[in-house]
Order: structure tokens, then C-alpha cells, then sequence
């Protein structure tokens, strides 16, 4: 079978309803056949075995009730490098490289920053941080036993060298100041719960819900870390849709100033940052 065969046999049997289902079948067969990007190119001849198949059955079948492509594949990009995903942790979105992108940026010139990141998740942005700033010293927190477990994982499979901590992040862990804080907290509303898209229902509800007005993390993380930031330290957080001046607002009303709110590549406000006095 030749692996354009298989690729377009994969994008059939795919819901309709899916508009990227050319790519994910593309995603699906790199995965299980192992093929590369020269081989899709050269239509290279593919024999599968029976296991092989009986798992892209259970595959279709699986994200055709709306299960995640990035769970399925176990694996997900962010700022061009693999990491580690599954059940029990937030898979890594595009949008979060806006946020990675703006503290890089303002710690350019800052040597050796000790950079701290809350609710960390898959680790994501702290091995990020950690890959892009080899001089720094990074620390994420995280309190969900399976996120550490993918946070470790894809600290140990980047060589990153993050202090991982499991505890929540809601409860300070020492004295030490930071340069930089950073955080992508759960942020969405009730009404935004209520209304997930299929995908996301399968995502852990401990890194979406931000309580009613999805402000709730911001509120209580901004009052317990100001005080460990140094002076002229960085508080930067990633927020949702139309959440951009209230986040704002909570920074300016505990203290920081140069508050700065920075847009996605869509226009739409996802990153607040202040500066600690």
C-alpha cells in the first residue's frame, strides 16, 4: 500500500465534520507507520501488520467521538519541539508560545534570570524557557500527580534541567525571590465550562475552571507572589478571550506598574505582564 493510499484511506474514514482531517490523518499515520516527511513525499510502499491496523481502527474510532489527536498520538508541538502528552494534563496550544515568546523578550539582556512557573502542567513553558535561556534557572510547580508525571518526563526527555516541585501553586514554597514569574492558570468561566467543544471535556477541569469569572487565579496568585518577585521583576500571565483588562486591572491594583497587554497572531489580547516596583 503506497502511504498516500493510506493517508487518504485514514482522511475517509474520518468524521466529514472534521476540517482538518486531511492533516490529521497525516499526524495519525506518521505516528503509527513511522513515517517521516521524505517518505510521504516519495509515496513510499507501506505493509502493515495486523496490530498496526487494529489500532488505527481504535484510533478513528476514537477521535471520531471527539477524543483528543494529541492524546492518541501522546505527543504534541510547541516552539518546534516534541513534548509528552496524555490523559491528566492540558495538551500545549500555539496561542501559550505568546507567552513564552514576551519573557524571553524582556529578559534578552538579563543574565542568568531565575525564572518560576506556576501551574505548569506538561512543563512546556518551563523546559522552553529552560531550552531557549540554558543560563537561567528555572522552577516549575505543579499540583496535579499526573501532570508531574508528564512535566518530569518531558523535562528528562529535553535534558532541560528544571527544579520540578509538586505542590499547589496557591501556597508559597519559600522565601526566595524571582526575576520572573510566569503562569498560565486555569482561566476559563462557568458559562465557558458549560460549553467546551467536545475535545477539551477531555482535558483535566483542574487546569481549565478559573470559578465563575474565570479570574479566580489570577486574583489569588497575583496577592501571594508579588512580595517574591526582585524589584523590577516580572509577573507574566497567559489569559483568556476578553480577560486581557481585568487581568490588567488585578496587577495594577496590587501594585506592579508598566502593565502591558500583548496580542496573539489573530489580534487577540493573551498575554498580561507587569513589573514589579
Amino acid at each position: 500500500m503506497k502511504a498516500s493510499k493510506l493517508i487518504k484511506d485514514i482522511e475517509n474514514r474520518l468524521s466529514p465534520q472534521r476540517e482538518n482531517r486531511h492533516w490529521e490523518a497525516v499526524w495519525m499515520a506518521r505516528a503509527l507507520f513511522s513515517l517521516t516527511g521524505n517518505h510521504i513525499l516519495l509515496d513510499v510502499e507501506i505493509d502493515p501488520d495486523q496490530t498496526q491496523m487494529e489500532t488505527l481502527c481504535q484510533w478513528i474510532e476514537k477521535r471520531n467521538q471527539g477524543y483528543p489527536l494529541q492524546y492518541l498520538l501522546g505527543e504534541w508541538d510547541f516552539f518546534g519541539r516534541r513534548f509528552l502528552v496524555g490523559e491528566g494534563v492540558l495538551i500545549p496550544r500555539s496561542e501559550t508560545e505568546i507567552l513564552v515568546e514576551t519573557v524571553l523578550s524582556y529578559f534578552k539582556k538579563r543574565p542568568a534570570p531565575k525564572l518560576l512557573d506556576l501551574c505548569s502542567g506538561s512543563g512546556c513553558i518551563a523546559v522552553t524557557l529552560a531550552l531557549e535561556r540554558r543560563d537561567a534557572l528555572v522552577t516549575a510547580v505543579e499540583l496535579s500527580p499526573e501532570a508531574v508525571k508528564y512535566l518530569r518526563a518531558n523535562d528528562e526527555l529535553h535534558q532541560s534541567g528544571v527544579n520540578v516541585i509538586q505542590r499547589d501553586a496557591l501556597t508559597p514554597f519559600s522565601d526566595a525571590l524571582w526575576d520572573g514569574i510566569v503562569s498560565n492558570p486555569p482561566y476559563l468561566t462557568r458559562e465557558e465550562m458549560d460549553h467546551l467543544q467536545t475535545e477539551v471535556t477531555y482535558e483535566p477541569q483542574m487546569a481549565l475552571y478559573g470559578e465563575e469569572d474565570g479570574l479566580f487565579f489570577y486574583r489569588r496568585l497575583t496577592r501571594i507572589w508579588k512580595t517574591r518577585l526582585k524589584p523590577g521583576g516580572m509577573l507574566a500571565f497567559e489569559v483568556g478571550d476578553h480577560q486581557g483588562d481585568s487581568v490588567a486591572q488585578i496587577l495594577r491594583e496590587n501594585g506592579f506598574s508598566k502593565v502591558c497587554q500583548t496580542a496573539d497572531y489573530h489580534g487577540i489580547i493573551r498575554v498580561v505582564t507587569g513589573i514589579w516596583r
